[in-house]
């Protein structure tokens, strides 16, 4: 289907081969085609076109008919608008002309209040009540409107002036208050500021007010002037501008004073300050927190009265005191660093007096303590410096200035715990050169001899160590009642510091108990070698030989070498451990002797009693060496006995003596077949005395008996012996128990 338009394209190009007449007479030729379709269009619609007509001719009356309503309603409008127009004129004048009105009855009835009300001021004297009439004045007062009428100026001149003039009065009351301690005045005083809502600013000014006097007392203070007398000396604010201008006027000759003159009037004034002057505003703040509750428990609500003045004003101080302690000059704050502990006790003393009401911050003297600890360092240094060798004269020099050091730091836990550090770490040094000092090796063992030079000087410095150590602990104990005695004081650390001396101590007395035990060891071990133990007959009823040479040798050396020691704390210690020490050999050695008589198990008893006698000199008290001395008294009972009584031993942990000692005392009993543990295992007497000694655990003994009956047994086996040694069987029953008791 072609489209109208691909039509008119193809006529439009149709028309362009065309002459301009042709063209017209096709035009012609189209226009009457068009009007004959519209006429046959008219002719096929024409009831739709008529009835058309009609609804258009009806419409169009419709809407005359409508005009001519809207316009009848437009004037009627206008004509109700003119009438409420009219009615809201009047009315709006009438309210103008009433707001007037009221405005004119308000001023006059304020006016009238502020008359009567003035009149009331006029003849009342209470000035609370005055200032009672103050607060109903003051919104009258402040009335922008009421200031315009020119027969209430005078009376509002009168209501201004005598507000001022009560405030004054009211400012001089509370501050007489205040210093005369007289709370009724002061409760007064703060009801009229609360009346003229001033009460808040009237507290930020009197806390100023304080602030700004111990400021310029600190200023004077630095400044070296006696404020503790000049304090006493003003009566009045003229005398003390006059004083203060002769003394700091411009041109005048600078009063000069020494460093010790300025610092005894520094510290004096000072304390004055805070002991004193402080102290006297703190208790007016005090009565000052007491009459705003009062005020409060009478119904007076004020926002500054909830908030805690004495807090406020304690804080504002601090601030004061850091912002001077940081400001203040070179040689102002030397003499604060030097004299912290004089700072301290004023201000710990300030405390005390306000029953720690008032408390200064730990951090507020922590600046200066820097200062105050180099100072106590490097007098405690000076003790020491130059002294490579220090004796006891060098302890007393450094104990008493330790001494005076502590005592003055003592009024503060902080600096008390400083200055502790200090003494500590100078004590360190004073026991690092006497370390240095310490001879070492084989010179400084030998016992053989009286004590040679080296010893000598390691004896000395042991007694200078424990005369250090004994000095600390009496200086303690005279400042005991002032330190805290807490787990971690400064007191307990500085004991702790001690254990240096007694390790350096212990260093010295340990080479030569090294030395003894030595010794001792080889002496006990020639029992092994002593004549007669298997003889039948006894020799006779003293000592054997090596228990001789023992006695004779304990008295020795303890005399020469180790008496010589001033610690006898230590000394005896080391005598107890010493005694255990020979015992446990004693007991080793003698529990391994084969063969043995019966004469020879006797002697062997009597040798037990005489090592009690040969230890006398290192242990007074065996008693006191606990399970050694009982288990030695026990052998002396157990060497004797039949392998049926030891078998009978109890075993475990109860057991007074080890199950391996019962069994090596059995071996002694048994023929030579059934050989010892060492002899099996082909060790010599000392080899075996070594390996018990390295061996504390009960298991590895028995393992290595153990080994030795294994052998027997084996050896028995092999060789086809029909019985075995009589004291076998015992044993490996007592072996089997001992076992048992340590699974």
């Amino acid at each position: 289907m072609v489209s109208t338009t691909d039509q008119e394209e193809d006529y439009t190009t149709a028309m362009s081969h065309l002459t301009i007449g042709a063209q017209i007479q096709e035009l012609s030729k189209r226009l009457q085609n068009t009007t004959e379709e519209l006429h046959q269009q008219v002719r096929d619609k024409h009831g739709a076109l008529l009835q058309q007509a009609t609804h258009a001719g009806r419409f169009d009356a419709a809407l005359n008919s409508l005009a001519a309503d809207v316009e009848n309603v437009r004037a009627t409008g206008h004509r109700l608008k003119n009438q409420v127009d009219t009615q809201y004129q009047l009315v709006e004048n009438q309210t103008q002309v009433l707001g007037r009105l009221h405005e004119v009855s308000h001023l006059l009835r304020s006016a009238g209040t502020l008359l009567t009300l003035t009149a009331k001021l006029r003849n009342t004297k209470d000035v609370l009540r005055q200032a009672e009439l103050h607060f109903e004045l003051g919104p009258l007062i402040e009335d922008n409107d009421l200031k315009d009428i020119a027969f209430i100026q005078e009376e509002r001149a009168f209501v201004i002036s005598s507000r001022q003039k009560i405030r004054n009065l009211t400012q001089m009351q509370l501050v007489t208050g205040l210093q005369d301690r007289n709370k009724l005045q002061v409760v007064n005083a703060l009801k009229i500021f609360m009346n003229f809502n001033t009460l808040e600013k009237s507290l930020d000014n009197l806390l100023a007010t304080f602030i700004a006097d111990m400021e310029q007392a600190l200023k004077e203070c630095f400044a070296g002037t006696d404020i503790s007398v000049l304090n006493k000396t003003q009566t009045s604010p003229s005398i003390t501008s006059s004083k203060a201008g002769s003394s700091r006027g411009p041109g005048k000759t600078p009063q000069l004073t020494t460093t010790q003159n300025f610092r005894a009037k520094f510290w004096k004034s000072l304390h004055w300050l805070l002991y004193d002057e402080l102290y006297e505003s703190c208790t007016q703040i005090k009565l000052l927190k007491q009459a705003l509750e009062q005020i409060n428990q009478f119904g007076y609500t004020s926002e500054s009265s909830e908030q805690c003045i004495p807090q406020r004003f304690w804080q504002q101080v601090q601030q004061l005191l850091r912002k001077s302690f940081d400001e203040c000059t070179q040689h102002v704050n030397q003499a604060l660093q030097e004299g912290l502990s004089k700072l301290l006790t004023s201000a710990r003393g300030l405390e005390q007096r306000l029953q720690h009401e008032f408390q200064f911050d730990n951090e507020l003297f922590a600046p200066l303590e820097v200062g105050y600890v180099s100072k106590c360092a490097a007098n405690l240094k000076a003790c020491l410096a130059g002294v490579d060798l220090p004796g006891n004269e060098t302890v007393d020099n450094f104990i008493r200035i330790a001494s005076t050091e502590l005592s003055a730091a003592l009024i503060d836990s902080r600096l008390s715990h400083a200055v502790s550090s200090v003494f500590m770490v100078c004590g360190k040094e004073l026991c690092t050169k006497l370390e240095a000092q310490i001879k070492l090796g084989a010179d400084a063992k030998q016992i053989v001899d009286l004590p040679n030079l080296q010893q000598q000087q390691n004896t000395q410095l042991a007694n200078v160590l424990f005369y250090y150590k004994d000095s600390v602990r009496r200086m303690l104990s005279d400042l005991q009642m002032h330190f805290d005695q807490t787990p971690g004081a400064s007191s307990a650390q500085i004991l702790r510091s001690l254990d240096q001396a007694d390790l350096l101590i212990g260093t010295i007395l340990q080479q030569i108990m090294e030395s003894i035990i030595s010794a001792i060891s080889i002496i006990i071990l020639s029992m092994h070698r002593e004549p007669g133990l298997n003889t039948d007959r006894l020799s006779s009823t003293g000592p054997s030989m090596y228990i001789k040479e023992l006695q004779e040798f304990v008295q020795r050396c303890w005399s020469h070498h180790v008496a010589l020691f001033d610690d006898k704390e230590l000394t005896t210690k080391c005598g107890h451990e010493l005694a255990k020490r020979c015992i446990e050999l004693f007991i080793h050695n003698l529990c391994i002797l084969r063969p043995l008589s019966a004469a020879g198990r006797q002697r062997l008893k009597q040798d037990c009693q005489h090592m009690e006698q040969a230890l006398k000199p290192i242990c007074g008290n065996l008693a006191e060496l606990g399970k050694p001395s009982r288990l030695l008294r026990a052998m002396s009972l157990l060497i004797v006995q039949t392998p049926q009584e030891l078998v009978k031993q109890t075993v475990g942990s109860d057991s007074l003596v080890p199950s391996y000692i019962v069994l090596l005392l059995l071996f002694g009993h048994a023929g030579a077949d059934l050989q010892s543990p060492h002899t099996t295992a082909n060790w010599s007497n000392e080899r075996l005395i070594e390996w018990l000694d390295g061996h504390t655990a009960d298991r590895e003994k028995l393992e290595l008996i153990s080994g030795a009956l294994q052998r027997y047994r084996d050896n028995a086996r092999r060789k086809n012996i029909q019985q075995y040694d009589e004291v076998y069987p015992m044993m490996v029953e007592y072996f089997e128990q001992a076992l048992k008791a340590i699974a």
